[in-house]
């Protein structure tokens, strides 16, 4: 039987092989790499809910300033002149009428209004849950106190920014 050995001649070495080693020489990344990997991320799918509230508030601010871009908080009265028809020609507030042009004339002003409506009850329902789960595992403890403290503000900001924020195109 023939057996058909050759010697093992060593690879060429990859292009990509070479700019990592490069940029690890340069940049030095490697030990700080080792040490992110040997953290332990704990993994119950409860601990996501603070990540959700996260998510949402930057969604939140996204929107948000795409929204203030077009959006003119005064109660002054004026006279509709928009798309929409049943509203044409009745007396709105300044507010409400930005309002109007945001979800009629602006294009993606709708889908962004929504966004950044459902993004605010997602965020103050998933600081909510998120609270209560620290509250009945008992996370707050010491160390964590001042952790807690300061999630609870958040959440009572939260709900009141959420309040103020329902008021603001003044269609109530």
């Amino acid at each position: 039987m023939g057996h058909d050995s050759r010697p093992v001649e060593p690879e060429q070495e990859r292009t990509g092989d070479r700019l990592a080693r490069w940029a690890d020489s340069r940049l030095g990344r490697r030990p700080v790499a080792r040490s992110v990997r040997r953290l332990v991320f704990p993994d119950h799918w409860s601990l996501m809910l603070g990540e959700i509230a996260l998510y949402s508030f930057v969604i939140l601010l996204i929107t948000g300033v795409y929204l203030s871009l077009y959006f003119h908080p005064s109660s002054e009265l004026v006279v509709y002149q928009g798309d929409y028809a049943p509203l044409r020609g009745q007396l709105v507030s300044e507010a409400f009428d930005s309002t109007l042009h945001i979800s009629f004339d602006v294009r993606g002003g709708l889908l962004v209004r929504q966004a950044h409506h459902w993004a605010a009850l997602v965020f103050v329902a998933a600081l909510l849950a998120h609270m209560l789960r620290v509250f009945f595992t008992g996370a707050f403890r010491k160390p964590r106190e001042l952790n807690w403290v300061l999630g609870f503000g958040l959440l009572v900001l939260a709900m009141f920014g959420g309040l103020t924020g329902y008021d603001l195109p003044g269609d109530l």
